[in-house]
């Protein structure tokens, strides 16, 4: 197999691309990297599902090949998501994918081939659908189908919730763990399509993480802010925990009032401290033992309806460590569990009334060069079953204020459940 690359000049967007290429496919995805400033490709394609059984199974899915020097990491490889429980994670190997170059408005269409003629069978049919070759580019219309939405029911209402955030603290105080993160999960009943739901959600509540994946009747709809785990092609490594929210102020200067709170809150800035540490032992288990580092530290990033506080965590990868190396070593991720990691996971299995699933865990992509990229499952919704769940959630710490936790997971809900069409039942 060869690795084939055409890069063109014109330009389709994401949006019109994926409705006319992948809408119909059986397993497609839409990487949406439009609104993220450190990323400026976004990547959509299909696959064939692989069978998962372990981390190793990931490996030997993966190819070695030639290698071209892109602009972007992204290659043939592997694309999907590991749910918190580990019980059902889905992936497909993929052999071609169209990649859209935000800033520059390029095209390239990437696929690993047996010769160039198929490559350009393919890449023919690709262009024609879209219609940069043979007539003027097209605008596909989705058809869109109005969501109705009839009920949105908490997994614990609000008292039941409240009890659990004293419980925790109750194990916080009794030194089991020092932070725990706690969710909830709202069964959404009712009608809505999953692409429509999430084009009304990238253009409302853009998120640098966001993504569209599709496993035959499952599907994963993402607005996610926060990044688990980069690898480049050599081996650096980097993490974005997030732990800290507050909603956007109503102008400007109510916005940075707002974000200085948010920055020199010290319950806020003591519990991402806590999840960054864990991050470090996580990377320092498959990295150079001086190369882990935390070149960001309580930095604030904006969204469309809230604030975050993030850091930053990078390493480089031991030799014989590779990209699902880092993934095994810091699943799950530290900021949806809380620390120590392996006590604060059996404590959320006695809290919490049922498995988190997909929500909580990991989705993106490997690729054959090695090079991965993989950001939280939150602010998601996932349609499964004729059913739609959405997962919330905050850190607890010995500080926190019951009350106003539960307000930010409702806060949390609000966007996806807006593009629902179903803000108004959220009680």
């Amino acid at each position: 197999m060869q690795l084939h690359v055409e890069s063109l000049r014109g330009w389709v967007s994401p949006t019109n691309a994926f409705i006319a290429l992948f809408s119909e496919a059986k397993n497609s995805f839409w990487l949406d990297r439009e609104f993220s400033e450190s990323n400026r490709f976004s990547v959509i394609g299909t696959g064939e599902e692989i069978a998962f059984s372990d981390f190793e199974s990931l490996r030997n899915n993966l190819a070695t090949l030639d290698d071209f020097d892109l602009p972007f990491s992204f290659r043939p490889g592997l694309v999907g998501w590991l749910d918190f429980e580990l019980a059902g994670p889905r992936f497909m190997r993929v052999e071609s994918a169209m990649v859209f170059d935000h800033e520059n408005r390029h095209l390239y269409l990437i696929a690993r081939s047996e010769n160039e003629i198929r490559f350009r069978h393919w890449l023919d049919a690709a262009l024609l659908r879209i219609g940069l070759i043979g007539g003027e580019s097209l605008k596909y219309l989705h058809q869109t189908k109005k969501a109705s939405i009839t009920s949105v029911t908490p997994r614990h209402n609000d008292e039941a919730y409240l009890t659990l955030i004293e419980k925790a603290q109750d194990h916080i105080a009794a030194g089991d763990v020092y932070q725990l993160c706690l969710t909830n999960q709202y069964r959404i009943e009712g009608e809505a399509d999953p692409l429509s739901t999430f084009i009304e959600l990238r253009e409302n509540n853009p998120a640098p993480y966001a993504g569209f994946f599709k496993f035959g009747e499952t599907v994963l709809v993402s607005s996610s802010p926060e990044q688990f785990i980069a690898v480049s092609q050599t081996g650096e490594v980097s993490s974005k925990p997030i732990k800290g929210t507050r909603p956007r102020g109503a102008d400007a200067e109510t916005d940075l009032l707002i974000i200085e709170e948010l920055r020199n809150n010290v319950k806020e800035r003591a519990e991402n401290l806590m999840i960054v540490d864990l991050m470090r032992n996580d990377l320092a288990k498959v990295c150079e033992p001086d190369s882990v580092s935390v070149p960001k530290l309580f930095d604030v990033e904006s969204y469309a309806t809230v604030h975050q506080l993030v850091s930053t965590v990078t390493g480089t990868l031991t030799q014989g460590n590779d990209a699902i190396s880092a993934l095994s070593a810091a699943f799950p991720g530290g900021s949806m569990t809380g620390a120590p990691k392996l006590r604060a996971i059996e404590i959320i299995g006695e809290l919490e009334a049922g498995q988190r699933g997909v929500y909580s865990g990991v989705v993106g992509y490997l690729s054959d060069n090695g090079s991965a990229d993989f950001g939280m499952v939150i602010r998601s919704l996932v349609f499964e079953g004729g059913q739609i769940t959405l997962g919330v959630g905050g850190g607890i710490t010995i500080d926190s204020e019951p009350v106003a936790e539960l307000a930010e997971t409702k806060l949390k809900a609000l966007a996806l459940l807006k593009a629902l069409k179903a803000s108004h039942l959220l009680a």
